[in-house]
Formats: structure tokens, sequence, C-alpha cells
């Protein structure tokens, strides 16, 4: 698209003063009629279909003293994401009759525009050109490709070379010899070349000059004309400042060869847009022609290093104008080139820019880097600096380069307020070493002096490892600092791979302090699980914890042991434990680890958990069958219920009730809703909104009496208003409506009641509806900006097309912004989700 837009610009310019307009218009024949007033001046049939055809425009004009006609049609119906075309008839004004000079289609070549052909007459004469997206110069000028002017005197076009870039303010000699050794590692690749042997006069064909870029003197580019104008462009995203190039001019294949081909002898040396940095560059050729030494490259050394990311060699002298001209390399050269590269590289790294094109330099470089890049991460500060050399040495080690014991423990430093991304890399490539490093890891995890973050990112890089030594360490630092620390070790040595239930045992034997008994005993269950043959000691083991007068917090994370161990011991000793142990709070834990098996065989113990004696055994057990869907359950939830004297229980129970929905629970709901307390009769609600599909009008009434009833609170209107939604009725939607009138009153007393219109107007926009879309444009007429937004948060949800959209619209435009602005968004995403 880019080239279309200088296509334009160039079709604009040709607009010359000396030319005049002329009026063209299509017959009746499909013929193309010019006329300058009433005098027919030419008369043609375009190429282009009439039908096809836009508005023709025409001028006459003076080049080199020819009296010229120029006709462009533009070309429609093609596709519409392809770049216009223009039909394009030029002709020269003979005594007889018009002779056409050039005439053809121009404009894109193809369906994105990435090359273009231009026809152009004006003063410079009558020329045509291409131009191609993937040939630029660093100055931005476009290149033309290919370009040939109209020769009066032979009547045929002639060749021209590529335009020239203007002079530059300094000028260099350059010699075979002294250039610096080694691969450059700046990333500069020559990507593009006005010309090649093969393209035949087509830049849709031409390539990059691969041959230029592979260090390889038996390989050459070269153009397809004289190389005088010739240019080629090399690019990279390192960001290194420019020293110089190197160049092996001509065809350097042979001696023979290289005699016979014709090379540059001057060169001009563009980095960008500031002509001032420009450089003439004369290439002193030695005394015998450069027969001795042909495959020894020139070096260009540039004054001062050069910032710049583009560099184009624009060829403007050469050695021959006969053949086509030859270059076998050119190499760009930075200034991290040289015996300091990596040290300048590495430093450049720990800046924090450009990470990923730095990072592929050093594993260019292989390990001679690896250690400077190890050096300099034992030393960096947290931050993207650290984070560029992670990365780095992480790809330098996928690249080949064998870890280092510095390696390793530039790695561990790196644990210390390690970012997510860095944490992920450590824990990939500490594991991954010959011998991690598990002492000096294990050291910041004991290391009561550090933060905790780094204490517990250390847990997880040894958790990562995988040998013994590692686990062992882990397991020795179970049930130290504080909670989070506390926690996070714990479930770490819970989620170690097999084996590890027998040293977490052998620990756990040998522990004395209570707190590190009980995170040991969690990481006992979920051990014991995974391996079976340690499953009964283990068993043995926390049942005689829980026999004993061992603290509260050891036998809890006893009880929740068992639980993790899933097996039909561990689930008869929880079982037993809920019907013996002394301790409410126990017995409940016990229950609830009986909730989490999915299996038939925890129920029968979790029914008897409803009559016992504590309240929250009572409620966990209700609500472990109502989650088990325990149907057979009711009758004793029932019976509870009725007698149940704790609110938070009755509560559990008619919740329950609400979930199982049998026959014998009906009744009980509907008199909790009507005489209980207000949480229980929320549950209630809730329960005969499910339980009672068979009668949805009975249940839509109900729910639409509360919603309107001002005695009921408004957290139980608003309720029934989610209810309302979730059932999906359009029945309810006319009482929705009137009862959203009536709380648009009662809320100017009671603010609370704003809450329920908002639930109410979401219920109404999940309904939908035209009822439902007036009541909702007419709350944005409520004064209170407050109810204006909750109007414009439904609005948004429902995107009615029509008053929907359109209300939106209207409060896009006021002058309110806490309204006006989501007002606007929504409209926007509606008309998108149009």
């Amino acid at each position: 698209m880019m080239l279309a837009a200088v296509f334009a610009t160039v079709l604009m310019d040709a607009s010359l003063a000396s030319a005049s307009p002329l009026v063209a218009n299509t017959d009746p024949s499909g013929s193309l009629v010019v006329k300058d007033g009433d005098k027919t001046v030419a008369t043609f049939t375009p190429k282009t279909a009439v039908d096809h055809r836009g508005k023709a425009w025409a001028r006459a004009l003076t080049v080199s003293g020819h009296a010229i006609i120029e006709v462009r049609i533009p070309v429609l119906g093609e596709d519409p994401q392809r770049p216009q075309r223009q039909e394009v008839w030029i002709a020269e004004r003979a005594p007889s009759a018009m002779e056409p000079i050039w005439w053809n289609l121009a404009g894109a070549n193809d369906s994105d525009g990435e090359t273009v052909l231009v026809a152009e007459a004006g003063e410079q004469g009558i020329e045509e050109y291409q131009l191609a997206a993937r040939v630029s110069r660093c100055d931005g000028t476009p290149v033309r490709l290919f370009a040939h002017v109209w020769d009066f005197a032979s009547h045929r076009f002639r060749t021209l070379p590529p335009d020239l870039p203007g002079r530059g303010a300094i000028s260099l000699r350059a010699r075979r010899g002294g250039a610096p050794v080694g691969k450059p590692l700046g990333g500069f690749f020559f990507s593009a070349a006005s010309s090649s042997a093969d393209a035949d006069g087509n830049s849709a064909r031409l390539r990059p000059p691969s041959a230029v870029n592979d260090s390889n003197p038996d390989t050459a580019w070269s153009s397809a004309a004289e190389g005088r104008g010739q240019l080629l462009t090399a690019r990279s995203s390192g960001g290194f400042a420019i020293t110089g190039l190197r160049i092996v001019p001509g065809d350097a294949s042979s001696e023979k060869n290289f005699r016979a081909s014709a090379k540059p002898r001057r060169l001009a040396l563009v980095f960008g847009r500031d002509a001032s940095r420009n450089v003439e560059v004369e290439l002193v050729e030695d005394a015998d022609g450069g027969a001795k030494r042909f495959r020894e490259p020139f070096w260009i050394a540039l004054p001062k290093p050069v910032a710049s990311t583009c560099v184009t060699v624009a060829v403007r002298e050469a050695t021959s104008d006969k053949a086509p001209l030859s270059i076998a390399d050119i190499e760009v050269m930075t200034e991290i080139d040289g015996p300091e590269a990596a040290d300048r590289l590495v430093a450049s790294l720990a800046q924090g820019t450009s990470c990923s094109a730095h990072q592929a330099l050093l594993v260019a470089m292989g390990v001679p880097a690896l250690a400077k890049v190890a050096s300099t991460l034992r030393q960096a500060t947290p931050g993207p600096g650290r984070e560029c050399l992670v990365e780095a040495l992480a790809a330098m080690m996928a690249g080949g380069a064998a870890a280092t014991p510095e390696a390793a423990e530039a790695l561990v430093a790196a644990i210390a307020r390690a970012t997510a991304s860095e944490e992920k890399i450590i824990i990939k490539l500490l594991p991954a070493l010959p011998h991690p490093p598990i002492e000096a890891i294990a050291s910041i995890l004991l290391d009561d002096k550090r933060e905790e973050a780094d204490r517990l990112r250390a847990a997880r890089v040894l958790a990562s490892v995988g040998t013994d030594d590692a686990r062992n360490k882990l397991i020795a630092a179970v049930g130290i600092g504080q909670t989070t620390l506390r926690k996070g070790i714990r479930n770490l040595a819970a989620g170690l791979k097999p084996p590890a239930a027998a040293a977490t045992l052998a620990a756990y034997q040998a522990a004395t302090d209570g707190v590190r008994r009980a995170d040991l005993s969690l990481a006992l269950g979920a051990s014991a699980r995974r391996e079976p043959e340690v499953r009964p000691a283990v068993l043995a083991t926390l049942r005689a914890t829980l026999q004993s007068s061992a603290g509260f917090e050891e036998r809890a994370r006893a009880i929740q042991a068992l639980g993790l161990m899933h097996d039909a011991v561990a689930l008869d000793t929880l079982a037993d434990l809920r019907t013996h142990d002394s301790d409410g709070v126990l017995r409940s834990l016990a229950v609830g680890e009986l909730a989490n098996v999915q299996d038939a065989k925890v129920l029968p113990a979790l029914r008897a958990a409803l009559d016992d004696a504590d309240p929250r055994v009572r409620e966990s057990a209700v609500a472990a069958l109502a989650r088990l869907g325990d149907k057979a359950s009711a009758r004793p939830i029932v019976a509870g219920a009725k007698q149940e004297p704790w609110p938070t229980v009755r509560r559990a129970e008619i919740a329950a009730l609400g979930e199982l929905c049998v026959p014998e629970g009906n009744e009980l709901l509907l008199r909790a809703f009507q005489r209980d307390v207000e949480e229980v009769r929320q549950a209630a609600l809730v329960g005969l909104a499910h339980c009672a599909p068979a009668k949805p009008a009975k249940v839509a009434e109900l729910l639409l009496r509360v919603l309107g009833r001002l005695p009921e609170s408004a957290d139980m209107r608003s309720l029934a208003a989610r209810l309302l939604a979730e059932r999906k009725d359009p029945t309810a939607v006319h009482g929705m409506v009137e009862a959203l009138g009536r709380l648009l009153s009662e809320s100017q007393a009671d603010l609370s009641l704003e809450t329920t219109v908002a639930d109410t107007a979401m219920a109404l926009a999940a309904l939908g509806g035209a009822e439902a879309i007036s009541a909702l444009v007419g709350l944005l007429s409520d004064p209170r900006p407050s109810l204006q937004r909750v109007a414009v948060d439904a609005l948004g949800v429902v995107c009615d097309p029509g008053a929907g959209v359109a209300a939106l619209h209207r409060a896009a435009g006021g002058t309110d912004e806490s309204v006006s602005i989501p007002a606007a968004a929504a409209e926007a995403r509606c008309r998108n989700h149009r």
C-alpha cells in the first residue's frame, strides 16, 4: 500500500504547468474521444471494457519539443483489496495521426501492491519504471527499477540506470588488506538489490543478494545491466554502530573470472535520511589490478562509528560499462566486532536492550561468551538487564554450549527477586545440569535473613530438580518459616514425585517439633497415595498420632493426610474419629475429608453425622451429602431441620433440600420461606425456584411477589430478581417491569434498593423483548446518574439494534461523563457485536 501512495504522488508531480487539460469521453461505439474544445485531437479504443472504466483524464503537454497527449483511465471492478490500476495511453501528435508511445496498465502488479509499474510524461521525458517494496534505500528515496526513457530519435525506449544519491560530505580511499578478522556479529544482512542476473526486468523476481552475505568468495551477486547506479541495502536490529565495511569486488571464484567481471570503482554509502552522514568511497586497486589479492577484501574504515540500522551501498562508478557488475562479498562491521566483541555485547545485553537480537549473536559466539555472561549475571541486580542475561544463558545452553559451574552459580544467584520468566528458565535449566548446585539452593531456602519470596522460590527450584539430595533438602525444610513459607514448602513436599514417602516418613518419625510433624503429616498422606507399598506404615503412624496427646494442629493435619490417601482403612479411621472423638472441630474436619471422596461408601458415615452433637459437624455433613447428591438423606435432613436450633445449620439443611429437590422437602422449603429468619428464607427461596420446574407459573408468581414487596429486604428482593433471570421465563417480564417502577419510587427513600434496581434491570436484559427494552430505555430518564449507569450497563448487555442502541447513542452525548463514557463504550461494543 505504501507503493500505491508513492505511485499516486508520482502522478501528481507529473502535472506540469505547461500541460493543458483536455476532455475525454466514451462514444457509443466504446471508443474514447479526446477533444480540445470542439476539436477532436485523438480517438482510440481502450483495452479496458467499457463497464470497468472510470472517469478518463487527459492532458496535452510538450516533451523535448514534441507534442504529447496523455490519457489515464481508472480500472474499476477489480478486487477491492487490490490497489487501483490505470490504463495509460501516451502518444505523440504526428502530422497525419497520433503515434502511440506507451499503452498499458500502470499501477500495482500484484494483489497487495508489493510491486508497481509507473509510466509518466514530463519535462524530463517519457519514462517507465518499476517500484518494489522489498527494494529500498536507507534515506527513504524510492528506487526506480528497470527504468527506460523514450528516445524520440530512434522511436524506442532506452535503458536508464537507477538514480544515484547526492554526493556525501565525507570522502574516503580504501585499499585491500587491514580489515578486522572474524565473522561480523552486528547482524547486518543485505536483503535488497536493484538488479539481478535472473530478474529479466521484472521487479517481482528480484531476490535478496544472498551471495554477498555468505562470506564465500566463490559466489557472487551480479547485476543484469551496467554497474553504475546499482545498489544493495542491508539492515540489522542489533543496534550497534557501524565502524566499516569489508568488500570483495568482482567475481572472485577464480582469477580469470575476476579479471573478466566489472567491479565497483567508486561507491556511495547511505546511512539514513541525514545526507551529512553519507560517505563517498574510492576503491584504490593494487598495481596489478588485484590479480594477486583478488580474494582479499577492501577495508572501508569509517572516520567514526555511525549509529544506524541500515546501510545502502550504491555504485557510483564501475570499472566497465560493457559487462554486468559483480560483487563477491560485503560485510558490515560494527563496534562489537573484534577481540573485545563479547565484552561489549554482554555489557550491552546487561542494559536490557534488544535482548533477542543480542542473544542470537552470543549464541553464534558459542562457549567463549558463556563465561562472560555467567560472570556478569552473578553480579547483576534484578531488572530487565538481568532477565536478558538469564535468557541469553538459556539460549546459549540450548545452542550447544555446555553448562559450567560458573553458569550454575549464576543461575542460583538469579533466584533472588527473580521474575516469573526468570524462575521458569532457572527451573528448566538447573535440573538439567550434570551436577545441580543443591547445597547453594538449599542455603537460600534455609537463610532466615532472606526475603520469604526468595526462600520459597528456592524451594520450588529444589522440588523441580528431582534428585534424592534435592528431595531430602526440601523435606528437611518442612515446617520452617512463617505461614506463607510454611504452606508453600508443605505443598511442595506433598507434591514430590516418587520415591518420597519413605524419606518423608523417616523425617516425621525423627521430628520432635509439633509444627514440623504437622506439616510432614500432610506430605505423608499425599506421597502414600502415590506409593501403595508404604501405606500400611503411614496409616499406622497417622492413627497413632490421632490417638496420642498430640496438639490440635498436628491431629488436624493427620486428618487431612488420611483424606488425601483415599484408602479404605483411612476412610474407616475418619469415620471412627467422627463417631468417637471428643473435639467437635476435629470431627467436622473428618466429615470434610469424607465428603471429598467421590464414593458411595462414605455416605453411611456422613448420614450418621447428621445426628452429631456439634452443629459444625452437622452443617458439614449436610453440605457434603447435598454436594454428593444423596437423595436418600433427604428424609433425615428434613427431620433434622424441623428441630434444628442453630440457624446456620438450618440454612445448610434448607440449601441441601434445594439441591436435592425431593418431594418430601418441598413443604419444608415453603414453610422455611414463610416463617424462618432471613438467611434461611433466602436459601428456601433458591430451593423453591430450583425445585418446582413443573409449576413455573407458581414459581414466577412467588418470585414476582417477593420482588415487589416493600416489607422484604433489599437482599431478598435482589435474590428474587436474579432467580427470575435464571429461569428465562418471558412471561415474567411484565411483572418485573411493574416491580421496577415501584422500586424506582421506593429507592428514593431507601438507597439500598438501588442494588435491587440494578439486579432487576440486568434480569430484564437477560430476558429481553420489546417491553423489557422499553423499560430499560425509560430507566435512562431517571435523574439519578447511578441508575442511568445501571440502564447503560443493561442496554449494553442486551444490545437491542433499534431503540436500545439509539438510547445509548443519546446517553453518550450527555454532559455527565460518568454516564456518557460507559454509554459510548456500550454503543461501540453493541455495534461491533452486530
